[in-house]
């Protein structure tokens, strides 16, 4: 089978596809047949040798979600039949309730073999059926970006119909953030360097777009817009600008950060945050359980992630460059 490994050592030109064994699965495991993966920083940061500790060996699979078609259950694993489609779950053993210890160890793509091939094994536990109204190729973009949207809106933001919400920029957790927030009848204000994106934006329900490259007043726009009152949520995926996030958020306001594309670092001015009465939040992309309400809701209000580009898996490296480079709107796709 074919697989995307990064080789001898870590970095962009030691990607390459290589031929491996098909996976011979345990007793509590399925067999996938991968037919689409998604993209996100995090696989950058991951072949780059910038996540974290990465103590696995090389050559070494790469990828963090995907979706696919059951062909292979073990004899113990539970509630999965074959042909069934599925999405992986990225934190494997977070099955519900709050994040413990340990959850963190059992990801793919990181600290486990990624799923960046034409089959991979899983414990049948980090599997997850795909919603009804989605292909497989759809579905990929699921896992990370999808999920990481729902519990900044839902399950910690807990963002009502009539709130505001800014979200900035128009990549994959950002887009889900705008259909969410749509779908939760709130107010969404989004920012880019791009008008073109903010096109797209408008066409997918944003109420307010804002190039904060073009306009040198687009904060006071976003007072503007919400009669001088701040917005109730602010999707930060930058991390590094969080202080500025402050000028305006509402009183009361909540911070959702759900990335670092700008940097690991933020100041913060402790006076205002004590002022604005806010609360800052982290997300952990979520738990099985959330990832099957999600599905639910996306199901009923028959939401379709938005799919920037399609790559074959012979383009993989064109896919990397087109994430790397800031030219996506929504998920980047690579089929098998």
């Amino acid at each position: 089978m074919k697989a995307i490994v990064v080789e001898e050592s870590f970095g962009l030109e030691n990607i390459k596809i290589q031929e491996l064994s098909k996976p011979t699965i345990k007793d509590n495991e399925v067999l996938i047949k991968v037919e689409a993966g998604s993209l996100n920083y995090l696989d950058l940061l991951v072949v780059k040798g910038k996540f974290g500790k990465q103590n696995f060996d090389f050559p070494h699979i790469i990828g963090t979600n995907i979706a696919g078609r059951v062909v292979e259950v073990g004899t113990h694993a539970e509630n999965i039949n074959v042909g069934d489609l599925v999405c992986n779950h990225y934190y494997q053993t977070w099955q519900s309730g709050v994040f413990k210890e340990g959850n963190n160890d059992a990801r793919p793509g990181t600290y486990l073999k990624g799923v960046f091939s034409e089959y991979i094994a899983l414990p049948a536990y980090a599997c997850v059926p795909i919603p009804s109204n989605l292909s497989t190729t759809e579905a990929a973009a699921l896992p990370i970006a999808g999920l990481t949207a729902w519990e900044a809106l839902v399950t910690e933001g807990k963002l009502i119909a009539g709130q505001t919400i800014l979200i900035k920029g128009t990549g994959g957790v950002s887009v889900f953030a705008l259909q969410f927030a749509k779908m939760l009848g709130a107010k969404a204000i989004v920012t880019s360097s791009a008008d073109e994106k903010l096109e797209k934006a408008t066409a997918l329900g944003a109420n307010v777009t804002l190039n904060y490259k073009t306009n040198s007043n687009w904060k006071q726009d976003v007072l503007a817009e919400t009669a001088g009152q701040g917005v109730d949520l602010v999707l930060e995926v930058t991390g590094a600008e969080l202080n500025e996030s402050l000028d305006y958020l509402a009183l009361n306001g909540k911070i959702i950060v759900s990335g670092f594309l700008s940097g690991t670092k933020a100041n913060l001015d402790i006076l205002t945050f004590m002022e604005r009465k806010a609360t800052i939040f982290s997300t952990k992309v979520g738990s099985k359980a959330s990832f099957i309400d999600m599905n639910r809701a996306i199901e009923i209000n028959n939401i379709k992630p938005f799919i920037g580009k399609i790559f074959p898996l012979d383009k993989f490296k064109e896919a990397f460059d087109h994430l790397e480079y800031g030219k996506h709107f929504g998920k980047v796709i690579i089929t098998f």
